[in-house]
């Protein structure tokens, strides 16, 4: 009991570090080193330090994150998205919500050559966004849409999140990749599905383009077959078993970078540039992962975890009163910290008492992504908005969150239909790995 007593100090530290706007993964390295040397002393504390920096910097399943990352930058540098979406336009632009729908379904085809949320939302920024407002949509239906499909690249494989979450929660990262491809693809229909009957309701809000000729739409889908077959490929290599996570990572960045040269879309500046930004972003998730686990060990060794694993099995509850009690938690918490802190805060403690319970650990992954996914898109903080505000400075956040509002009730009615059905996230993972 007396390593609990400086608990509470400690977590004072992390909040007024948090308060003085100090990187997470920072706060949660030296709170964690603070507890550590509570308990064992600072010698005990260096040597646990460099022992997960070591483990972070050397562990296999690790480099699957930037590997997947230089994958997408690579296929937005060699204009996948600006093509993607000039097919989803050909292909959709006739039906009632014209470009929005064509922006839906071009994210979901990006979504399979990345893995990151806020890569997704600034290239349709930079791409969907002028051509909505040349076309005369409404600036708040344009402004949430392109806030909001990125998320589906936190979903549908290759997702970063749910990489994240399957190393974090110690489960099958190919398990979890394939699980995300229902709820995903179910997403997006309901995106479609919103936006049609808004449209029908409103043919205001976005104008119905005319019909592409059939040489159009053929001549549309030339820009992007390699990219698509490339994600289909890698996401198909792990859903057969063929590949790793790690495997599909390496032949993705491989295939998009051979895909773009035979295009001739990459340079010396690209090239420069997407290492750069995979580095970056590479950078920023291991130095949280490295705090996050340097706090989740003091946790352990102080008794907090399992102060907080006997309470959550100690409630009288229903199982999924008690996993929505974690999704509220979430849900929150989204609305001021970033999804992979939020992962790395919560995944270690919650997780492991509520599969003791008996909940699906996939089941349990994809509703995280899920949350996480909505924590990107509500404010104060809604990542998602102020990457967009910043790729398209015109725009108000007032007018990016106004816009987010219909496409929110959306993910929130998706989210209940995957808490309440967990099948939709386990079904093909059992059907693919013969569970």
């Amino acid at each position: 009991m007396s390593d609990l007593l400086g608990l509470p100090f400690v977590l004072i530290f992390a909040g007024i570090m948090l308060v003085m706007r100090i990187p997470i993964g920072v706060v949660l390295m030296l709170a964690g080193a603070l507890g550590f040397s509570l308990i064992r002393g600072p010698s005990i504390t260096l040597e646990t330090i460099g022992g997960r920096l070591f483990s972070v910097g050397s562990g296999y399943e690790l480099s699957a994150i930037p590997l997947f990352l230089l994958m997408g930058h690579v296929a937005s540098n060699g204009g996948v998205t600006k093509d993607i979406y000039t097919a989803a336009r050909a292909w959709l632009g006739h039906l009632k919500g014209s470009v929005v729908l064509a922006t839906t379904v071009a994210a979901v085809g990006f979504a399979a050559c990345s893995g990151s949320t806020t890569s997704s939302t600034a290239v349709f920024g930079r791409v969907a966004i002028p051509e909505m407002l040349r076309l005369k949509v409404n600036r708040k239906l344009a402004a949430g849409c392109v806030a909001t499909v990125g998320t589906l690249a936190g979903m549908i494989p290759p997702s970063i999140n749910l990489i994240v979450f399957g190393i974090i929660a110690r489960e099958s990262v190919p398990k979890l990749l394939i699980a995300g491809v229902i709820p995903g693809l179910l997403t997006a229909a309901a995106f479609v599905l919103m936006i049609y009957i808004r449209v029908s309701r409103n043919p205001a809000l976005a104008p119905t383009l005319p019909r592409a000729t059939r040489n159009e739409r053929i001549q549309s889908l030339k820009g992007v077959w390699s990219f698509l077959a490339l994600g289909g490929l890698v996401i198909g290599g792990i859903y057969a078993g063929i590949f790793t996570p790690t495997e599909a990572g390496a032949l993705g960045a491989s295939g998009a970078f051979i895909i773009a040269a035979m295009r001739r879309k990459l340079s010396v500046g690209s090239i420069k540039d997407v290492f750069l930004e995979t580095a970056q972003t590479t950078s920023v998730i291991f130095i949280v992962l490295v705090g996050a686990l340097i706090f989740s060990a003091y946790l352990a060794m102080s008794g907090g975890s399992s102060a907080i694993s006997e309470f959550i099995l100690g409630l009288d509850l229903p199982l999924l009163a008690i996993v929505s009690i974690y999704i509220v938690l979430l849900l929150v918490l989204g609305c001021f910290v970033d999804p992979i802190s939020m992962m790395f805060l919560t995944v270690p403690i919650f997780v492991p008492p509520l599969v003791e319970l008996g909940a699906h650990p996939i089941w349990l992954g994809i509703l995280v992504a899920k949350t996480l996914e909505i924590g990107m898109i509500t404010p104060p903080v809604g990542l998602n908005a102020f990457v967009l505000k910043s790729v398209v400075p015109s725009f108000s956040l007032r007018e990016i969150f106004s816009g987010i509002w219909w496409f929110l009730q959306v993910e929130v009615i998706t989210l209940i239909l995957i808490l309440f059905i967990p099948a939709l996230a386990t079904w093909l993972p059992s059907f693919a790995f013969g569970e």
